[in-house]
């Protein structure tokens, strides 16, 4: 019997190309498993090619009714189990892209609940300014928070006639300089103030002169803690700062 130039041709291919684009395409298989795959399609044509002889040994003639060889049967089964193979490893990859998903969402919900949970450990330092009438009658006030949610330390500072932005500086100064005083190392900064929090993170520039001393050294002061974050919050969730900023202005603190 000749053999299958069909055959030869995938096995040709099976043993000697690379497939780049197949692999790519299909990337849940490698290169060994593509080969074996085509080799298995060519002995799929080379059995039907031999049954098809088999059945018709003198080469018979008589008519013809044209319908599907069992050549192109062998092809189109070899072509369905591949496209079976394609289609559980697309499955599979699938899936294995909703593991993954939920995999770093339980890594990110485990990260925010460690977060928590040493935010619990640091005290807490509160800072926030007022001034009636910007520039007008300005205080500053801080709280500290121990971890355990007691206020350990409140202080306020009138200011006489200044600014809102100078006020919301002062009281970060204020309650920097407390901290430290009590030997605090580690420290979470809230103010509601976002322009302050914008300004120390870099992300907006200290375009006021008269505000360029006071970033400098709130930045000092920073920088003489061994872990500290400065945060923006609501100003609902300053009121204990606030009050005290306030109060300063009130009792002439």
């Amino acid at each position: 019997m000749a053999k299958s130039v069909l055959a030869e041709l995938l096995r040709f291919i099976a043993a000697n190309e690379q497939l780049p684009r197949t692999l790519q395409r299909y990337s849940g298989h490698d290169r060994d498993t593509l080969g074996k795959l085509i080799d298995a399609a060519a002995d799929r044509i080379e059995e039907a090619e031999k049954a098809r002889e088999a059945a018709a040994p003198g080469g018979s003639k008589g008519i013809k009714v044209r319908k599907q060889t069992d050549v192109e049967k062998a092809a189109a089964r070899s072509a369905a189990e591949l496209d079976e193979a394609m289609d559980l490893s697309k499955a599979e990859r699938d899936q294995r892209r909703r593991e993954r998903a939920a995999q770093a969402e339980r890594e990110a919900a485990q990260a925010a609940a460690a977060e928590a949970e040493e935010r619990e450990k640091r005290t807490r330092l509160f800072t926030d300014g007022a001034a009636r009438g910007n520039p007008g009658p300005a205080g500053a006030g801080a709280v500290i928070v121990s971890p355990e949610g007691h206020i350990v330390a409140k202080v306020g500072k009138f200011l006489g006639e200044s600014t809102n932005n100078v006020a919301e500086y002062m009281g970060l100064i204020l309650g920097l300089r407390r901290a430290k005083a009590m030997g605090i190392k580690e420290l979470e900064v809230f103010a509601d103030s976002e322009l302050l929090v914008k300004q120390l993170a870099g992300d907006y520039a200290v375009k006021a002169e008269h505000l360029k001393p006071l970033h400098d050294e709130a930045q000092a002061l920073l920088k003489g803690f061994s872990w500290i974050q400065v945060r923006h919050i609501p100003r609902e969730e300053n009121a204990q700062a606030d009050a005290m900023s306030n109060r300063a202005i009130d009792e002439r603190l």
